[in-house]
């Protein structure tokens, strides 16, 4: 082997001239070897510096035993320095730096040439004899072996000097390139390693992101469900409350509508405002802002709008008790919940609407009750829809002429039950109970089984199609100033006569409902009591006594025994209890009217 010099041509070669003006020279071409990106991120991602790692040490030590050599370096070549990860016997200062600058490198030749570099004289080298490391090193002979990855790039050199003249012999020069070989494998087993841990970090942030993005659909699909069975805007703004269990986290969820107070962000535009930490958020608002974001411990804020066409029905407003990224993915599932929440939100306001609406026709098709001398009236009515408040039950009072006395009036009180639950029972109940009344301004005189058969004569021939039941009772103050009552049963729960001495009396005899006339059999039959002073008489619809499961027998004495506990009391209080009691959840619209006989 060449004692003097194993790279090709034994110098360096390159020049500018003979037509080469733009061929680079040795030394720049050399600089851009050392400065190749793939070769700075092998040296990178080898993870070995200036500092001593155990098994380059061990390396450089084997090296300095098995050449006899009183140096020996693993050395990298970087592109303006050269670092030993492992070395032996390297004097001060070079031993505490672990690391030279190019001008006292040999190893960079060995990187430039990728052949080894063997010299037995540094000193009379032509290469070499310049070199910083010859003068302030002592440097003189030199072997150097690359030290390659996977691709053959080549990183530097494990490499044996000597402070004086030396002939390397073959076995020396073997048993060097094997430990070059083994330092090799070392460090291509480094970057397998480091791209191991990259494509592990790479497969942990998919996996990570993956898992975002479930939570992420989980979290719309939870919301989607969630407003969708919303009635009110209460219950808007409560599911909009429920996200902050949702995969955002937020430690703070409001949804605010135009008409409340408008806290920071919530603007009068329509664009979505976001700070991911309250350093943004300070730079950009008020002190009254900051204020506000402070007393809520709040670190991050978003509020986005609800849009319902052109129009904001409102804002969704989140906050964090940390900063948070709010990236793309975060910022439109933010969007899209509140994209739910305003076709919510529409719904509910429409509905609320109606509800107004329906609630002012129920009121208007119920009875306001009259002042009557010796009576004391009241009722009460819980529809089964509490949305919309409304339905088809109804109670009725209202005066009609008396021809047997002349000047007198009798008292038509009505409690019924059109069969359904929506607006359309309640406007088929209006009517209902219209041409009842009508039936008993008609036909003064006749008994309510009269006016009942007259309803289902004209809702037949009308074609309403109208059916239920009810109860119609006509109550005559007698010369004795007593009160009398005559009544007919259309398939209608018996009402309850309240005796003084609290005991009760179901007022029986009830026939088909009406609006079925066909499957009559007879005409319809009245009935007739006379009513002691302290007495009450308590009407009602099916609502108050029927319970899936229950038996409808034990639920009317269960009723008895509840009016019987209650003598004494205002009827006011009678309706109001016998309904909280026992209809408190009732499925089926519900009326309770008391009438009161005063004793004087």
């Amino acid at each position: 082997m060449d004692q003097s010099w194993s790279g090709p041509g034994g110098v360096e070669r390159g020049s500018r001239g003979e037509g080469g003006a733009d061929e680079p020279t040795p030394d720049e071409a050399r600089c851009a070897l050392l400065g190749d990106p793939a070769r700075t991120r092998a040296l990178a991602r080898s993870g070995l510096t200036a500092v001593a790692d155990a098994q380059m040490e061990a390396l450089a030590e084997r090296v300095s035993r098995w050449v006899g050599a009183p140096v020996a370096l693993v050395s990298l070549v970087q592109p303006d320095r050269q670092v030993f990860p492992g070395m032996a016997g390297l004097p001060e200062p070079w031993a505490s730096t672990r690391s030279t600058p190019l001008t006292h490198s040999f190893c960079q030749h060995v990187v430039a040439s990728a052949e080894p570099l063997i010299v037995p004289d540094a000193r009379e080298h032509p290469l070499l004899r310049d070199n910083g490391a010859v003068h302030d090193l002592g440097v003189v002979a030199y072997a150097g072996m690359p030290l390659t990855d996977e691709t053959g790039i080549v990183l530097g050199s494990l490499c044996a000097i000597d402070m004086r003249p030396r002939r390397w012999t073959d076995d020396e020069l073997t048993a060097l390139r094997d430990l070059a070989d083994a330092c090799s494998t070392e460090l291509r087993l480094r970057l397998v390693r480091y791209e191991a841990q990259v494509e592990r970090a790479r497969r942990d942030q998919l996996e990570e992101q993956l898992h975002r993005s479930v939570e992420r659909a989980r979290t719309l699909l939870h919301a989607s469900e969630a407003f969708t069975d919303t009635v009110t805007v209460d219950d808007v703004r409560a599911r909009a409350t429920e996200l902050v269990a949702s995969e955002l986290a937020p430690s703070y969820a409001v949804l605010v509508l135009p008409e409340d107070p408008a806290p920071p962000l919530v603007a009068a535009d329509t664009s979505d405002v976001g700070y991911p930490d309250r350093l943004h958020f300070d730079a950009d608002r008020p002190e009254p802002d900051r204020r506000w974001l402070r007393d809520h411990d709040l670190h991050a804020v978003v509020a986005a709008p609800l849009l319902h066409g052109d129009t904001s029905l409102g804002t969704l407003l989140l906050g964090w008790n940390t900063p948070q990224p709010l990236e793309p993915p975060e910022r439109l599932t933010i969007t899209t919940l509140a994209g739910f929440a305003a076709q919510a939100m529409d719904r509910a306001l429409r509905l609320q609407y109606r509800t107004g609406v329906a609630h002012q026709l129920q009121q208007a098709m119920l009875t306001s009750l009259p002042e009557v001398p010796g009576l004391e009236l009241a009722a009460r009515y819980h529809p089964a829809d509490s949305r919309e408040y409304v339905g088809g039950d109804w109670y009725d009072a209202a005066f009609i002429p008396d021809p047997q006395a002349p000047g007198d009036e009798i008292l038509a009180v009505c409690v019924g039950d059109v069969v359904g639950h929506t607006l359309q029972a309640a406007t088929l109940m209006g009517q209902v109970r219209a041409m009842l009344r009508q039936a008993g301004w008609d036909h003064p005189g006749e008994p309510p089984s009269h006016a009942l058969t007259a309803l289902e004569l004209a809702t037949t021939g009308l074609g309403l199609a109208a059916t239920g039941t009810a109860v119609l009772a006509h109550l005559r103050r007698t010369a004795a100033g007593q009160w009398s009552m005559t009544w007919s049963n259309a398939g209608h729960p018996p009402p309850v006569l309240l005796c003084p001495d609290g005991s009760t009396v179901l007022l029986e005899g009830h026939e088909i409902l009406f609006g079925y006339p066909e499957l009559r059999t007879g005409p319809r039959r009245d009935h007739d009591r006379v009513l002691e002073p302290g007495s009450t008489l308590f009407l009602y619809t099916d609502g108050l006594v029927e319970c899936r499961g229950c038996d409808l027998d034990e639920r009317i004495d269960r009723l008895r025994v509840l009016l019987a506990g209650l003598r004494g009391r205002p009827p006011a209080e009678m309706v109001d209890t016998a309904v909280e009691v026992l209809a408190p959840d009732a499925r089926d619209d519900v009326v309770a009217f008391a009438i009161h006989l005063t004793s004087d």
